[in-house]
C-alpha cells in the first residue's frame, strides 16, 4: 500500500515504519503533493505545513474532495491508525491519473478566427471530462467577448482587483474571469497580473482568450505554455497567423481554424500548423467538438485519451486528424 505524506509530523513516520507493506512517499510542496495523489492509497496532510507552489493551498483541497481521494490530517490519523490504514487497503487503487498544470492562451491580431469560441469550448471540455479546476480569462479591447458569449451577468477583472472580497463567477466547473478593458486600463499591469497570477495558481487548467497586441498581459506572459495562434482559411488571416506565431516564438503553433470549403487550401498552401478543425454548425452550444481536438493537442492524444469514452476519441481522429499539417 502506498501512502502520501504531506505533513512535518514525525510521529507519522512512526507509526508507519511499524506496519507491513506500506510504502510511504514525502511531499510538501503542492505541486508534488498534486504529481503524487495517482497511485496513492492514503494521503495524510496537513495543510498548515504545506509550500504553496505552483498551486494554492485551497486549490489543492478542492482536488483531494474531487478526486475521491482517502485523505486525513496527521492528527486524525495518529488517534485511530489502523482505522485509516483499514480503510485504505479497502480502497486501494481508486485514484485516477490527474492531468498536469497546463496554460493556454488562444491568440490573433485578426478578429472572426473564433477563437473565442474556442477558449470556452476548451475550457468548458476540460471541466466536463476531468472535474479539475479549471479558469478561463481574456485580454480584449472593448466589450468582453466571454460576456457576449455566454450571456452571464458576472464581475469584471476591474471589480475583481478592486474589491478583495468579490469572488469570480463559475459556470459549469470553470471559473470566468472577463475583462472590462476601458476600466482596466486605468489599473497598473503588474497589479492585474498578481491577481491573475493567484486565480492561475488556483486552477489545474488556466485558458486565455488574447487579442494581440495586449498592453496588459506582459505579467503574465511567462505563465503560458502554449500559445495558440489562431487562424482561419482566408489569405489575410493566414498570414497574420504565421506572423504571429514566429513573433511569439517556440511557444507558439498555429491551429486552423473553420476550414471547410474546398477552395481553403489554396490559402494554406506552405503554412505549418498543429491543428485543422472544420467549419461546425453551432459552436456556441459548446458542446466540445473543437475543445475535445485542443486538449488532446495540447496533453498529447494518448495523455487525453484517459479522459475521453472510446467512442468519443475515434469520432475525434477521423474528424480532426492530429499532428502537424502543411
Amino acid at each position: 500500500m502506498k501512502v502520501l505524506v504531506a505533513s512535518k509530523s514525525l510521529p507519522v513516520f512512526d507509526v508507519l515504519q511499524g506496519v507491513r507493506d506500506v510504502e510511504h512517499r514525502v511531499a510538501l510542496f503542492t505541486g508534488q503533493v498534486y504529481d503524487t495523489l495517482p497511485g496513492s492509497d492514503l494521503v495524510i496532510i496537513d495543510f498548515d505545513d504545506l509550500v504553496p507552489h505552483p498551486y494554492s493551498v485551497e486549490m489543492l483541497k478542492g482536488v483531494l474532495a474531487e478526486a475521491g481521494v482517502l485523505f486525513v490530517a496527521s492528527a486524525e490519523f495518529l488517534a485511530q491508525p489502523d482505522r485509516w490504514i483499514t480503510e485504505a487497503r479497502r480502497r486501494r487503487g481508486e485514484i485516477h491519473q490527474l492531468p498536469d498544470k497546463r496554460t493556454i492562451a488562444f491568440v490573433s491580431y485578426s478578429g472572426g478566427t473564433g477563437k473565442s469560441t474556442l477558449a470556452i469550448d476548451t475550457a468548458l471540455h476540460f471541466a466536463r471530462r476531468t472535474r479539475m479546476p479549471t479558469l478561463l480569462t481574456e485580454f480584449c479591447h472593448g466589450e468582453s467577448s466571454l460576456a457576449t458569449l455566454t450571456g452571464l451577468e458576472m464581475p469584471h477583472l476591474f471589480d475583481l482587483v478592486t474589491q478583495l472580497d468579490l469572488r469570480p463567477r463559475k459556470w459549469q466547473g470553470v471559473t470566468l474571469i472577463p475583462m472590462d478593458y476601458e476600466n482596466c486600463r486605468d489599473l497598473s499591469a503588474n497589479l492585474i497580473g498578481k491577481y491573475l497570477k493567484e486565480q492561475m495558481a488556483a486552477h489545474v487548467l488556466t485558458v486565455v482568450d488574447c487579442r494581440w497586441p495586449h498592453a496588459l498581459v506582459s505579467p503574465v506572459r511567462d505563465e503560458v505554455d502554449q500559445w495558440f495562434v489562431v487562424g482561419a482559411p482566408r489569405a489575410d488571416a493566414v498570414e497574420n497567423a504565421r506572423k504571429l506565431a514566429q513573433e511569439l516564438g517556440s511557444k507558439a503553433a498555429i491551429i486552423l481554424n473553420q476550414k471547410g470549403g474546398a477552395l481553403d487550401g489554396l490559402a494554406l498552401s506552405g503554412v505549418e500548423r498543429a491543428l485543422d478543425l472544420p467549419l461546425i454548425g453551432q459552436p456556441e452550444r459548446f458542446e466540445g467538438q473543437l475543445g475535445k481536438a485542443v486538449l488532446a493537442q495540447t496533453y498529447g492524444p494518448q495523455t487525453w485519451r484517459k479522459y475521453e469514452p472510446k467512442s468519443a476519441l475515434a469520432r475525434l481522429g477521423a474528424a480532426f486528424g492530429l499532428g502537424g499539417h502543411r
